[in-house]
């Protein structure tokens, strides 16, 4: 007898994510997210809260609460929503739809994320071009990772998807007193270099002026009484 079909489905988002993780894996292996309820993924963490919430600013501000920058979830690409998928099947067995932070601007006339984030990847499950969109927001089917349009006041709203961003690690950025000392002490051993270098060009030109000098003062011209000596001698000779 074949696997129930929930399971033959988390089985292939979870072989869609493990193929996502070797490029999000090196920029999430050293993060830290706001607490163990929260799991990271890229450059984000998420957790899957439980309450009473009758309204979606109630769902926000529940995940604001507990974490700095967080907000309901908004999915930007594929890769995050197989994870979001997958980890529905193996982590937190959540309900059927999940609401997401999405909601039609009729001003626009688009659909957004609360959090303001760019809508450049949607995954739904139909699309009707004379459908009604006033007051409309958007839900996760959790089984099957696929979108679906709702009215916004009949959103599930038992548990709330949160995500915050993972602010980059300050161990990986050089500190300005680091970058201070660095310049210090390089500045200080060019001009210990440098000082050196003049000191001997010109202990060397001192050298070369006194063995000149030296040597002109044993070239001495003869004195006169020497010359008449001279020529006392060749006349002696003659």
């Amino acid at each position: 007898m074949g696997a129930p079909s929930s399971a033959r489905s988390c089985l292939l988002s979870g072989l869609l994510l493990a193929a996502a993780l070797p490029f999000q894996g090196a920029a999430a292996a050293d993060v830290a997210c706001p607490s163990a309820a929260w799991l990271s993924f890229g450059r984000s963490c998420y957790a899957l809260l439980q309450g009473t919430f009758e309204t979606l600013d109630d769902t926000r501000e529940v995940c604001k609460r507990n974490a700095s920058g967080a907000d309901i979830i908004s999915i930007n690409n594929k890769e995050e929503n197989s994870f979001i998928r997958s980890t529905f099947c193996t982590h937190w067995h959540g309900p059927e739809y999940i609401s997401l932070g999405m909601f039609f601007d009729t001003d626009e006339n688009v659909f957004k994320w609360y959090d303001q984030s760019e809508v450049n990847f949607t995954n739904w499950i139909e699309e009707e071009s004379n459908e009604e969109l006033i007051n409309t927001c958007a839900v996760m089917q959790t089984s099957s990772g696929r979108w679906k349009k709702a009215a916004c006041e009949h959103l599930p709203l038992t548990e709330v998807l949160c995500e915050t961003s993972i602010p980059y690690e300050k161990k990986y950025l050089p500190d300005e007193t680091a970058w201070t000392t660095t310049l210090v002490i390089t500045s200080t051993v060019i001009v210990a270099v440098s000082a050196a270098f003049l000191w001997y060009l010109y202990q060397r030109r001192v050298s070369s002026g006194t063995g000149c000098t030296a040597y002109s003062s044993t070239t001495q011209v003869p004195s006169s009484d020497e010359v008449v000596l001279v020529e006392e001698e060749n006349e002696y000779t003659a």
